[in-house]
């Protein structure tokens, strides 16, 4: 698709959540529910956040951002896996947003559950695109011809806490840093090249056999099995955790699937 507008912002539909949805199980079968995806959404609409643009007579979205405000103690546990991605409850672990009565900011670590760009993108094109469009956001960066996809999404949640911060005169929220769990080659690739850095957390997934397809199984502490993706009858996916500081004893290497790794960048003004 050509691009013929600049870039602009909306909330991401449940159509296409559930379109990320099956997409982030196809690359990391963690036991998430569709149900726990919405509610995250839900909770904290401004920063799940969809990139559109108009091109060939169509309205096409080029790219989606997900973004979970976690507050510092529960997103400080989750960055050595005390807390799993899977288990973050909205509506006890996200920073409020009903703020503007408490005498300081809370501590936030923003944390990118879901980052994708589109076939639709064309960076090439968007990189030229300057005019406001009607009722509509213009996303900030893509004048400047560097910007790339995942900069733009991370600048645009950065640049809403930020109008947030100030529409309550002060700073709502404090933000700690960004973190992410990746899980492919190309997301770690790219948050490396933002900057993020490992904290020693894993989670490695892999296919093991089994006497039953419903059986459960515990090593050595660090591994659970079940059957939340069960390819076979005599199959069933093993999680591995491997946390800072220690290393796993066992056999890694036969029956990986996907291995994701928890990486952060602290905010400058972050005392870690």
């Amino acid at each position: 698709m050509t691009i013929h507008s600049p870039l602009h912002t909306s909330r991401i539909t449940d159509a296409l959540l559930r379109t990320i949805y099956a997409s982030d199980q196809e690359m990391y079968p963690a036991p998430l529910t569709y149900e726990r995806l919405q509610s995250w959404r839900d909770a904290c609409p401004e920063l799940s956040i969809c990139f559109s643009a108009s091109g060939d007579d169509s309205e096409q979205p080029v790219g989606v951002i997900i973004v979970l405000p976690l507050v510092k103690k529960y997103w400080e546990n989750l960055l050595v896996g005390k807390i799993k991605e899977v288990d973050v409850d909205a509506g006890t672990i996200f920073a409020g947003r009903e703020l503007q009565q408490l005498q300081a900011p809370v501590e936030v670590g923003l944390h990118v559950f879901h980052i994708e760009r589109f076939a639709a993108w064309d960076a090439e094109d968007a990189l030229k695109k300057t005019g406001a469009r009607p009722a509509a956001v213009t996303v900030r960066g893509c004048e400047d011809g560097k910007m790339r996809f995942a900069d733009m999404a991370l600048e645009e949640v950065q640049r809403r806490v930020e109008a947030a911060n100030a529409e309550v005169g002060g700073r709502r929220w404090d933000v700690l840093g960004f973190s992410a769990l990746t899980a492919t080659p190309a997301g770690k690739k790219t948050f490396a090249r933002l900057g993020f850095v490992p904290t020693g957390y894993k989670e490695i997934f892999r296919l093991v056999e089994t006497s039953s397809p419903l059986s459960k199984m515990h090593l050595d502490g660090d591994d659970t099995g079940g059957a939340q993706n069960n390819p076979g009858p005599q199959t069933t996916v093993m999680t591995t955790y491997i946390y800072p500081g220690k290393a796993h004893m066992g056999e890694l290497s036969s029956g990986v699937i996907s291995e994701s790794e928890m990486t952060v960048r602290y905010s400058a003004t972050s005392s870690e």
